[in-house]
């Protein structure tokens, strides 16, 4: 069983050191346009060998796993159809699925069927790759129509044997909910960082940007992903921003009302009580439908793709 992870930032390298402990069987073949990233993942043990030819990485793979950037995933996929062999399965993990399911329809053979993925990790998950990284994640898949179901089951074996839940969800529903809990925290990270930026006191205090600063604006992701995503997802985001914005109007008129005070503390007080529900309710209420693995068999009995897919041409 051949797996190619493309990417290997945190998610990539995380992904190859998770396979590693749930199937040792499995050989793990690693491909970054970086080969600092590619000597990483390759030093950390997520990868049993790196190629530097992207087709190459991903020709006669059984399962190929993209973890790259969204500005990345179109060309990658123009460029690996061609040497996919029949019977491959291939997965992303970016936070937008309904570009990603398009440009898979339009560019990947039949024969080598798309399932999208997006991981979404615990609120405690750390910011080094990690190989429990995905425990207790979960795990939204977007299969489409004409996705075999041998290919649907493997999907969600796989993100079960990562310690993952699987759950099914329409790619459009997916990137309306990922418009209010991903897109805009990036949109009000980068709004802060050009705030600061043209701040007289960025230059006389820069050390007085303490922790929760730094976290509020850490992660952001690359210029052209960003833009990409934002635009993809446009009416989503600005429905939200719409909505945040009448939030934050609100905050200002409590604010710059003496007599509006109590309602500052109100608002305070459902924040802080939202997050405690929501947090409780993350784990206590795990969602996604339960599939049952037997034993530790190789991979391509774990994901069902021996038994279920059908016999590949090489």
């Amino acid at each position: 069983m051949r797996i190619a992870i493309v990417g290997l930032r945190k998610i990539g390298i995380s992904l190859g050191l998770a396979l590693r402990e749930a199937v040792p069987q499995a050989q793990r073949v690693g491909h970054d346009p970086d080969p600092a990233q590619a000597r990483e993942a390759l030093r950390r043990g997520a990868v049993d060998r790196t190629d530097w030819n992207l087709p190459g990485a991903c020709e006669g793979a059984d399962l190929v796993l993209l973890t790259l950037p969204l500005a990345e995933i179109e060309r990658t996929l123009q460029a690996i159809a061609p040497v996919l062999a029949e019977g491959a399965l291939v997965m992303d993990t970016a936070e937008l699925k309904a570009p990603v399911m398009a440009w898979a329809r339009q560019h990947l053979p039949p024969a080598a069927p798309f399932v999208g993925g997006h991981p979404i990790l615990r609120p405690d998950a750390g910011e080094e790759p990690a190989a429990d990284l995905f425990r207790d994640a979960l795990f939204c898949l977007t299969p489409s129509a004409q996705s075999p179901a041998w290919a649907v089951e493997a999907a969600a074996g796989l993100a079960q044997r990562l310690g993952a839940r699987p759950f099914f969800m329409d790619p459009v529903e997916h990137d309306g909910w990922m418009a209010a809990l991903e897109q805009l925290p990036t949109l009000l990270g980068a709004a802060l960082l050009a705030m600061w930026s043209a701040a007289p006191a960025r230059r006389e205090l820069p050390q007085a940007v303490g922790a929760r600063f730094a976290r509020i604006t850490a992660d952001l992701p690359d210029a052209p992903s960003a833009r990409l995503a934002a635009m993809a997802n446009r009416d989503a985001l600005l429905y939200w921003l719409d909505r945040l914005l009448e939030t934050l109007g609100q905050l200002r008129g409590a604010l710059a009302s003496a007599e509006s005070a109590p309602e500052l503390e109100d608002l305070f007080q459902t924040a802080t009580q939202t997050r405690s529900e929501w947090l409780k309710t993350r784990r206590e209420s795990p969602l996604g439908p339960s599939i049952p693995l037997e034993g530790t068999r190789p991979l391509e009995a774990l994901l069902g793709l021996h038994r279920l897919r059908p016999t590949r041409k090489r």
